[in-house]
């Protein structure tokens, strides 16, 4: 089965911001400032409640608005840093058609970066939202199809081409980046 595709920024950003909403790493180091910064708001109120009454209000305000918008801004700044990274990074690839070849021992793929050969034993998951399908690989890397470019029975095409039981299928339809 060969799949053409033309990836856009919006293609490459939603695979980066699945990837990290996935990672445990990412989503306690998000939880972990977030909490941080918002406790140390509520301890410097808590400490200075005697001795300026004033600055504890204040600081007692700024920890409920951390509370509840940093995780808000969080998400913004996540955002914005995947895109830069992605066009520092991969912005070569962007507008440029990608051919991915699907047969049942080697997945071969060209793009603007070149051609590789992958054997399917190296796939370990495929991940599936409402708009894309993400082939991952066990080496972390993903291969990103917009849905738009293939049937809608394409998870079950891939399955019965590569018979490999070990492939985990999720379907996430309700993700989004939060």
């Amino acid at each position: 089965m060969i799949v053409q595709t033309v990836l856009q920024e919006e293609d490459y950003l939603t695979y980066l911001l699945y990837s990290a909403s996935k990672n445990k790493r990412s989503k306690a180091n998000r939880r972990r400032s977030w909490l941080v910064l918002s406790f140390g708001f509520f301890a410097l109120a808590f400490v200075l409640r005697y001795q300026n009454e004033f600055l504890a209000y204040w600081f007692l305000f700024c920890g409920i608005i951390t509370l509840i918008f940093f995780p808000l801004y969080q998400r913004y700044s996540y955002k914005k840093h995947y895109q830069k990274f992605l066009m520092d990074k991969l912005g070569y690839r962007i507008d440029k058609e990608s051919i991915i070849d699907f047969g049942s021992d080697i997945i071969e793929t060209k793009d603007a970066g070149g051609e590789s050969k992958i054997y399917t034993t190296e796939l370990s998951e495929i991940n599936e939202i409402s708009t894309h399908y993400f082939v991952r690989l066990k080496s972390g890397d993903a291969l990103v199809i917009p849905k738009a470019a293939v049937s809608s029975s394409f998870v079950n095409d891939l399955l019965t081409i590569f018979q490999n039981p070990n492939i985990h299928v999720t379907q996430e339809l309700g993700w989004r980046w939060k």
